[in-house]
């Protein structure tokens, strides 16, 4: 284990693992800011509200630039709830973090908004998702307006801008090389999504092991042209999972990577600078 290696913890846990790089979690903000001292503020990353919690003042007040993610847990019902939660950017950078599910893309756009970053919470969607999965790209992709990352949809662009090697585990903070996920329980994992699951060995050689076993098997991914930036992210837990989909939307962000850089290229050859 590594000094790099970040522990999602529940705020109960911040003793147990002290000196450790942390991501302090609770359904409560109250808890996080009286679970925290200054001294563990220097080695926490950033501070997660499961809930669109309806007071957030203590969380306001406390301290000075402490990352927030605000962890959305049903679209729908949360949506109104973003308003209330703006106050925080006075103090303090401000992620929401969605999961995929019918409705998502308004929670989206009016975090983006807001002036919100986005973290889509992307495992197997189901088909039917992959629609506004277009259209939430499409518009991040091609609106002037928008300011704020929408994640994974802006590190894949940048990746395929740059002919970056970075994987969909680590834009997704589930690269097991940086990332362990502490279970309310205790128990150690990769994330949230492997809490009920088992890894089968060790956890920071998990990916590179699935991958394989993927490829030895000759599943789709063996031959998919965007391996080296997914490597079989979607494949878990059903290894039976048809990403038709997703190859799709990865093909809409490459395609949009690629025409920017024709155009920087169409720019510069005409003595632009």
């Amino acid at each position: 284990m590594t000094d790099s290696v970040v522990y999602n913890i529940p705020v109960s846990m911040v003793e147990t693992y002290a000196g450790r790089s942390l991501i302090v979690r609770s359904r409560d903000p109250a808890e996080i800011v009286e679970g925290l001292s200054m001294e563990d503020l220097a080695r926490v990353s950033y501070v997660q509200v499961l809930s669109i919690h309806p007071d957030l003042e203590r969380l306001t007040l406390w301290g000075q630039n402490i990352p927030v993610d605000l962890v959305v847990q049903d679209p729908e019902r949360d949506l109104p709830l973003l308003y209330q939660c703006s106050p925080l950017l006075a103090r303090h950078p401000v992620r929401v973090s969605v999961p995929v599910a019918p409705g998502f893309s308004k929670v989206v756009k009016l975090a983006v908004s807001l002036n919100f970053a986005v973290k889509l919470q992307v495992f197997q969607p189901d088909p039917f998702l992959f629609e506004e999965l277009s259209r939430a790209a499409h518009w991040y992709l091609r609106h002037a307006t928008v300011s704020q990352p929408i994640e994974y949809f802006h590190s894949l662009f940048l990746a395929f801008y740059r002919g970056d090697p970075v994987t969909l585990w680590a834009i997704q903070e589930e690269d097991p090389s940086h990332n362990r996920y502490i279970t309310d329980e205790g128990k150690e994992t990769l994330s949230k999504r492997f809490a009920e699951g088992d890894l089968k060995g060790e956890v920071t050689s998990f990916v590179t092991r699935f991958r394989d076993e993927l490829i030895a098997e000759e599943r789709e991914c063996s031959s998919c042209e965007f391996l080296g930036n997914c490597s079989c992210y979607f494949k878990w837990p059903s290894r039976e999972y048809r990403c038709d989909g997703v190859k799709a939307l990865f093909e809409t962000i490459k395609d949009a990577a690629e025409e920017l850089r024709g155009d920087l290229a169409a720019f510069h050859s005409m003595g632009g600078k």
